[in-house]
């Protein structure tokens, strides 16, 4: 199978047997991994080689693009190009040895310790933004080349250019990245980009046709001068094949370490998309040079030896002498790849699922001109103030719902427990004032409980959500399904399309359903542990069983609730939770996640090498360590079905078959979700929390098309079904009240401090709207294990969220609860 420009036989192969290999290869990427969009099969390989926690898939992805660059087709580039980097490799110096031993790299170069070091700062920022390729005279590059005679007999003015690269300043940087851009402009001697053909200082021809093209691509300073013309490869492994080429090599170009090293080369793969190789020399290259700054009279000191072209000879070693071979060997390698891409494709370019991180922002170009300030790119495809397609005919969110009839009885009717006293029934539908949605009544009822704790931080106040609570419904799991007592009874659901790598297993997500989510009150809960359940004379009523009356009364004098005030003053702006999202788990991942036994370490070596691994996950690895210490001496609720062995290694059928029913009946794989201010902090995310991933672009693009996208996935949970709760203040006399829990505590989940002390529960209220409660231990020094009677963790509320479907998120931002833009309009 071949395309227009990917072809087996554009590469010189050694001979049949290879080329049959190779043809093979492309066949199979093109059948299996191409679905007709080039981009989109692209963005889905960066952003695996951006994710340090799928190293073991680089081999496998960098064969791939290996595979596109021998089958591409030698092509001249010309004019501006969006730029992308795919792939930062190592360079491996001991290359030579490893393939005596059979490997094609070294043990050492495997780390990949530049691309762990570029995905964890630059990889997704956009500082480098792409290329520009201009007319030049053969003048300027006999000077540039010190008339190198191969480079002028190439020489050609429809093929021959000269070029400069395009930089940004990342959208919200770290520190770090803070220091990108101006250090690139001191060390490289960056210009602001130009304006008009007139501007002074650029070596090739500036025309008003490339000025045109580059309005789409947003960068702010050029520089990394490098000739570029046709060429034949000179990494050993591509048998000379005909490549476009890019040399920042030349002296006058003016090159800084390491692009003294650097040779790109480049071919056609698709319309509008160039994939290029980074090369780098490991032998006979320039430092630099060592200035003295208090003598600028004085020449630098050059540090190695300065290039001089790929023709150049050695100045006769003593081994050259006598081997007869005088020609310099740069010991070129493939050190990663990048793409170049015509901005004339910059909407693909920048889609979902290509490669959204370079988008234009908002007062750079090309946001207004590719129609970014009409549509926002965050919401790109959603349709302008409509929920999911359910509701087309709404487009005011406030109070439209009143208009329409089934709108208005899901925004009205309470979802309550079938056995709850209708006196119970009553109350709680007499919070409610007419003309008042649901969720219009919660967020008043909120303002008043951060009214009255501003200055007592009592549970006493937070009476009518718990009542509320107490009153909603659990939600189930049903197929292996979260699944909700409304109409549907779920968001959204999907499968997803990119392949996960679970421990040797391979799967995509199955059932992918996720909800908005939204912060209503916070509590300091270390106040009920350290003053205990307070005095008991509150006159009970059936709404609140003795357990909570005692808890909510008589109490020393409360401190007022900063951690309320805190979070709507400044932590909503901050903290990018968006909500959760909930799949479908197999057997096997639950039976890992559910497993104390004192062996984890033999059972599970790579999970665990990540709990020791990620500093922020240590609490969860205690775990690990005290079982296998033989902490606990009761065995866990789940020991039976896990003491012949893991799901890989001795497991007997029937446990599998448990876990198998476990996870259709009980269980779900859960995440917390975050909003686009996550992807600043990329780099810290992915240090801190082990499980954090970029979602299936597939899955991320049903919510583009929603009120509120998310942009990442972490801080991973178990939710569970028909469980009790363990907050005793959720009881009535007799009544043990059901709900849905989040589990982050078993060892295997892993995930930052704190979130190993959480167990969050939730209730239905309303047709996909829920409340939570966040719940975390205060017993801090007790280590979690199943068998522990959960009274010893101390477990206190610390405050209640919301979980809603679009209908409700659209009606949340319009009224501005807990929204963290400073204002929300719905584009026409």
């Amino acid at each position: 199978m071949n395309t227009p420009y990917l072809n087996s036989k554009n590469f010189p192969a050694v001979d049949s047997a290879s080329a049959v290999i190779l043809a093979t290869e492309l066949e199979t990427l093109l059948k299996e991994d191409y679905k007709g969009n080039m981009f989109a099969l692209l963005g889905g390989y960066q952003r695996i080689l951006a994710d340090n926690r799928q190293h073991s898939r680089w081999p496998t992805i960098h064969r791939k693009l290996e595979t596109l660059f021998k089958c591409g087709t030698d092509a001249t580039v010309d004019g501006p190009m969006i730029g992308m980097s795919v792939s930062i490799r190592d360079s491996d110096y001991f290359r030579e040895t490893a393939k005596l031993m059979g490997r094609t790299r070294s043990s050492l170069a495997n780390i990949e310790w530049m691309a762990s070091a570029w995905n964890m700062t630059f990889a997704d920022t956009g500082l480098w933004m792409g290329k520009t390729f201009e007319p030049v005279s053969k003048a300027v590059v006999a000077d540039k080349t010190d008339g190198d005679r191969a480079t002028l007999e190439a020489y050609c003015p429809a093929t021959s250019r000269i070029g400069r690269n395009y930089f940004r300043e990342p959208g919200q940087p770290d520190p770090l990245q803070r220091l990108g851009l101006p250090a690139l402009t001191a060390l490289w001697g960056l210009k602001p980009r130009p304006l008009s053909t007139s501007e002074k200082g650029f070596d090739g021809q500036l025309t008003i046709e490339n000025l045109e093209k580059e309005v789409n691509i947003p960068y702010s300073m050029t520089g990394g001068i490098f000739l570029a013309a046709p060429g034949r490869s000179v990494v050993p492994e591509m048998n000379e094949k005909a490549v476009y080429q890019l040399n920042y090599r030349w002296p006058k170009l003016g090159p800084t370490y390491p692009m003294t090293r650097l040779i790109d080369e480049l071919v056609q793969i698709a319309e509008g998309i160039y994939l290029g190789q980074l090369v780098f020399a490991t032998r006979h290259y320039s430092l630099g040079s060592l200035h003295f700054p208090d003598r600028p009279g004085i020449p630098g000191i050059p540090l190695g030896k300065a290039y001089a072209g790929e023709k150049e000879k050695t100045e006769g070693t003593l081994f050259d002498l006598f081997s007869g071979d005088r020609t310099v060997d740069y010991g070129y390698q493939n050190n990663g790849y990048f793409l170049m891409m015509d901005p004339a494709y910059a909407k693909a370019v920048y889609a979902d699922s290509a490669f959204p991180q370079l988008r234009p922002r908002r007062g750079e170009s090309g946001y207004r001109e590719l129609g970014y300030d009409v549509s926002s790119p965050d919401r790109a495809g959603a349709a302008p103030g409509r929920a999911a397609g359910r509701w087309p005919e709404v487009t005011e969110w406030i109070d439209g719902w009143r208009d329409h009839t089934d709108l208005k009885e899901k925004f009205t009717t309470f979802l309550l427990e079938p056995d709850l006293p209708s006196s119970s029934v009553e109350a709680i539908q007499a919070m409610r004032r007419d003309g008042e949605s649901i969720l219009q009544m919660l967020q008043r009822i909120g303002r008043e409980i951060s009214e009255h704790t501003a200055g007592d931080d009592r549970l006493r106040h937070f009476e009518k959500f718990h009542r509320l609570f107490r009153a909603g419904v659990a939600p189930q799991v049903v197929d292996g399904l979260f699944q909700g007592h409304g109409r549907p009874g779920y968001n959204c659901r999907m499968d997803g399309t990119e392949p996960r790598d679970w421990y040797g297993q391979a799967d995509v997500a199955h059932g992918f359903g996720y909800y908005h989510g939204a912060n209503l009150n916070l509590h300091l809960g270390f106040r009920e542990t350290l003053h205990g359940s307070g005095d008991s004379s509150f006159e009970e009523n059936e709404l609140f069983p003795g357990t909570l009356a005692g808890l909510l009364t008589g109490e020393p004098d409360a401190p007022p609730n900063v951690l309320d005030m805190v979070w709507h003053s400044i932590g909503k702006y901050i903290f990018p939770w968006a909500g959760k999202s909930f799949e479908r788990i197999s057997g096997r991942k639950l039976s890992m996640f559910l497993d104390e036994s004192p062996d984890l370490a033999k059972r599970y070596p790579a999970r665990v090498r990540e709990l020791k691994t990620h500093l922020a996950s240590a609490p969860h690895y205690a775990l690990v360590k005290k079982a296998a210490g033989g902490h606990w001496k009761n065995p866990g609720v789940y020991a039976a079905h896990l003491e012949n062995g893991s799901w890989d290694h001795g497991m007997s059928d029937a446990d599998k078959a448990f876990w198998e029913n476990e996870a259709a009946t009980r269980w779900v794989d859960g995440n917390n979700i975050q909003d686009r201010r996550i992807i600043a902090a990329d780099p810290l995310m992915r240090i801190i929390d082990m499980n954090y991933r970029i979602p299936d672009p597939s899955l991320q693009a049903i919510s583009e098309a929603g009120p509120s996208p998310f942009a990442r996935q972490g801080y991973i949970f178990l939710g569970t079904s028909d469980r009790e709760s363990i907050l005793p203040m959720n009881h009535s006399d007799g009544r043990r009240k059901k709900v849905f829990q989040f589990h982050y505590r078993y060892p295997m989940v892993g995930g930052p401090v704190p979130i190993g002390l959480c167990l969050d529960e939730l209730v239905e209220i309303a047709d996909g709207l829920f409340l939570g409660q966040l719940i975390y231990a205060t017993a801090l020094d007790v280590p979690y294990h199943s068998s522990v009677d959960p009274a010893e963790y101390k477990y206190q509320l610390f405050g209640y969220f919301l979980l809603l479907d679009d209908a409700w998120e659209y009606h949340r931002r319009a009224i501005g609860l807990d929204v963290w833009q400073t204002e929300f309009h719905l584009t026409a």
